[in-house]
């Protein structure tokens, strides 16, 4: 393991293993149990509780924070002093050739698979799943119970709210919401995400209410606000949105 300064040394817990052919700088903290693969590059100030597992060929930024614990944890680890918190297994995953940029702060229970990327200042909540090869773009926030597919496609300040669930090459626009609750606390609701099937496009601030499907190869307008199901292809305008027509045969 490759080391700026020996005065980290003491902020890597011993019972952490951490390939040779990694780098850790400056200032970071690498909780008991941690396991860094061979070629990963973590940089100044980063925080990585226990059980995290960082696959080979990893990217860490400046700030980041890996295996942020859940509420529930967090007496725990005020009380045992330590970053370590016990679990069935690894509390997060980040999987090989992944580019984490600085100030994403991950929680636990997190799996994110390969060649997955984030922008500046993410957050990705507890319980959530990432497919392959997924970019999720700058200041966006995924707040847990969240299922991500396969090349996905999430541009900068998108929310994605508990319980939603997105297919493969699924793109979201800049600031594109996703909502969860459709009486917004005023009266007792399940909260339920949308579904949105594989290969939709969602528009810049478009707004896409409760337990609402979005069918497969599905484009929704800028701006539009989606209130109701659509159908595979269907192509949505305005507020509420409407049918506009159907994806033309020669777009992919």
């Amino acid at each position: 393991m490759k080391q700026e300064n020996n005065n980290k040394i003491e902020k890597i817990h011993s019972e952490a293993k951490i390939h040779d052919d990694s780098f850790i700088d400056a200032s970071c903290i690498i909780g008991r149990g941690v396991i860094i693969e061979k070629n990963v590059y973590i940089s100044q100030g980063a925080i990585i509780y226990g059980e995290a597992v960082i696959k080979k060929g990893t990217y860490i930024g400046e700030r980041c924070i890996i295996g942020h614990p859940q509420r529930d944890k967090l007496q725990r680890i005020i009380k045992s002093k330590t970053i370590k918190i016990e679990s069935k297994g690894a509390l997060v995953t980040i999987g090989e050739n992944n580019t984490i940029r600085s100030g994403t702060i991950i929680y636990s229970d997190v799996y994110m698979e390969s060649g997955c990327q984030t922008g500046h200042n993410v957050l990705i909540r507890e319980n959530t799943k990432i497919g392959e090869n997924t970019l999720i773009g700058t200041n966006s926030v995924i707040d847990g119970n969240v299922i991500i597919g396969k090349n996905v496609s999430i541009q900068t300040g998108v929310y994605i709210p508990l319980y939603s669930k997105i297919g493969d090459f699924v793109f979201m626009g800049p600031y594109s919401k996703l909502t969860n609750d459709k009486y917004m606390m005023r009266k007792k609701y399940p909260l339920k995400g949308p579904i949105i099937e594989s290969y939709v496009s969602i528009g810049a601030n478009a707004v896409i209410l409760p337990n609402i499907t979005l069918r497969e190869r599905t484009i929704v307008g800028a701006s539009s606000v989606v209130t109701k199901n659509t159908q595979k292809a269907d192509i949505l305008i305005g507020n509420p949105a409407k049918v506009l027509k159907k994806v033309p045969d020669d777009w992919n």
